[in-house]
């Protein structure tokens, strides 16, 4: 079960941990550059001092909260469409 993180440390950390996780991801030509993102649960935990736990409750919430309200109904309605497509 998802621990509890406090809204105090999910708004203190939020923009933190979403600018060093994997959904945000900066490129130099095609290469990534893991100094600033791209890094995983457990080294964002120790670069902010928190438990890794905090930090992945923190990534999914503010990950789901970034998306406009409608992506989830685009997306439902794009994989109806290829399933649609697929069986015909």
């Amino acid at each position: 079960m998802a621990k509890y993180v406090a809204p105090e440390v999910y708004n203190k950390y939020k923009n933190l941990v979403l600018e060093m996780s994997p959904a945000i991801q900066y490129y130099d030509g095609l290469v990534a550059q893991r100094e600033t993102s791209c890094l995983s649960d457990r080294e964002i935990a120790d670069r902010l001092g928190i438990d890794v736990e905090d930090v992945t409750e923190i990534r999914c919430i503010a990950e789901v909260e970034s998306l406009p309200a409608d992506a989830w109904l685009k997306s439902a309605n794009w994989k109806r469409e290829k399933v649609r497509n697929f069986f015909k």
